[in-house]
C-alpha cells in the first residue's frame, strides 16, 4: 500500500505512514451513505421545477395587474 502524501510504500496491514504518519486506511462506509439518498430526490427535484415555473408565471400576471391599477388611478386621478 503506497501513501497518498509523501508516496512511501508501506505494509498492506499498516494504518498510518511509516515516513510521514499520514492516515493509509480509508473509511469507505460514510462514502457509501453520502452517495446513496440523492436518488430519492430527483422525484422532488422535478417537481419543485414545476411548480417554480408556475410561480414564476403567477408574479409575472400580478406585475401586470397592478402597472394596470397604477394607469387607472392615474387616468382618473390625473384627468386623461
Amino acid at each position: 500500500m503506497f501513501c497518498k502524501n509523501c508516496g512511501e510504500e508501506n505494509p498492506e496491514n499498516a494504518v498510518y505512514c511509516r515516513n510521514c504518519g499520514t492516515k493509509l486506511i480509508e473509511e469507505v462506509k460514510k462514502t457509501e451513505v453520502i452517495e446513496t439518498p440523492p436518488t430519492h430526490n430527483n422525484q422532488n427535484t422535478s417537481n419543485t421545477n414545476t411548480n417554480s415555473s408556475s410561480s414564476g408565471s403567477s408574479d409575472w400576471i400580478g406585475c401586470c395587474l397592478c402597472l394596470v391599477a397604477i394607469f387607472i388611478i392615474f387616468a382618473i386621478f390625473g384627468g386623461l
